[in-house]
């Protein structure tokens, strides 16, 4: 079966990294880049290889020289829904880098006119396909606790990043806790009902907007999750996809430091029995792994499993988490998607 032909566009920082990404995918080839740097483009050309006449400064004229399955999306949010809806007019299927835009009413739209074409057009969000998660989701769907009550979610990582992202008021939320949110939509296999965050600054912080937040959660089910995040932290830090503790009826199921254990307890809530679970081996790298789900999807006439219609409610997550912040009200989703849907 022939590989699938990427077109990428944007191609600094993670962008270099997402060159590799498709280098390293059996089932894509990459055809063409598109970059508006030209440093960012000659960096582009020495990672993969490929001709001058095959690196851009220019959306358009590589659209009309290059024929491609697929473009690659790897902007700042705020050049996604232009791009995506150009590219799905130039007959391609689309894979972004999270989050989908940079506002709930542009991914509205977005959702809504790419409806109009037979294309698929897919979030990616590649922290699905960590061994950490991967193996914690089969746990889960084993139930081996029993029914979840409630989640303990916490995030700590120290980055420094400039750029687009000194724009973000709520830079935390904003950038980095769709992939939580997303995470716990996927793990629990449920949807939030409602939401309330508050956010906050450090004196020792690096960042403009707010790098820490407090959110609490209610899903499906009665389900309720406590999250916290910080990109200012002082000390210990977690994985990137967080540490996870899911408390169920017969005891609890915890993801910490990248290790799983499973605490059994009896009625009276002692544990009973401690083990560690070995996690599951994955094929590939995430982000390879990613877009080998897109390709699957198109080849099998579907929707990829994180498609914009799925995505979208975990974008409508971090949305209100914003809004809360903003109101200091809790947001009650149907109310929040209703609002915007009726515009």
């Amino acid at each position: 079966m022939a590989n699938k032909k990427v077109i990428q566009i944007g191609a600094g920082g993670f962008g270099q990294s997402w060159l590799e990404a498709v280098k390293a995918c059996p089932d894509a080839e990459l055809c063409a880049v598109v970059e508006l740097s030209e440093a960012n483009l000659k960096k582009a050309g020495e990672i993969t290889g490929l001709p001058e006449e095959r690196l851009f400064t220019d959306l358009k004229e590589a659209f009309k020289t290059v024929q491609a399955d697929i473009a690659l999306i790897v902007t700042p949010q705020q050049t996604h829904k232009a791009l995506t809806l150009q590219a799905v007019r130039a007959g391609m299927h689309v894979l972004m880098e999270k989050p989908m835009t940079d506002s709930y009413a542009n991914s509205i739209e977005l959702l809504n006119e790419s409806k109009q074409y037979d294309k698929r057009v897919m979030v990616s969000q590649n922290y699905r396909y960590f061994a950490s998660i991967q193996t914690l989701k089969r746990m889960l769907e084993q139930a081996v606790v029993g029914k979840i009550g409630y989640v303990e979610y916490t995030f700590r990582q120290s980055i420094q990043l400039s750029g687009w992202r000194d724009t973000l008021p709520e830079v935390l939320l904003e950038d980095m806790s769709i992939h939580h949110f997303d995470l716990l939509r996927y793990l629990l296999g449920k949807e939030a009902i409602e939401i309330f965050a508050q956010s906050f600054q450090t004196e020792w912080s690096w960042w403009k907007g707010k790098p820490a937040a407090s959110v609490v959660i209610q899903f499906e089910d009665g389900i309720h999750v406590n999250y916290f995040g910080s990109w200012v932290p002082r000390g210990s830090l977690t994985p990137w996809s967080g540490d996870i503790r899911l408390v169920g009826e017969r005891g609890e199921l915890v993801l910490a430091g990248d290790q799983i254990v499973v605490r059994e307890v009896n009625t009276g809530g002692e544990v009973t029995q401690e083990r560690e679970i070995p996690l599951a081996p994955l094929a590939a790298d995430p982000r390879v792994l990613s877009l080998s789900e897109l390709i699957s999807a198109i080849r099998e006439d579907r929707r990829p499993l994180t498609s914009i219609e799925d995505n979208i409610y975990s974008f409508e997550l971090t949305c209100a988490a914003v809004e809360s912040v903003s109101t200091g009200k809790k947001i009650r989703l149907s109310e929040y998607r209703h609002h915007y849907h009726s515009e």
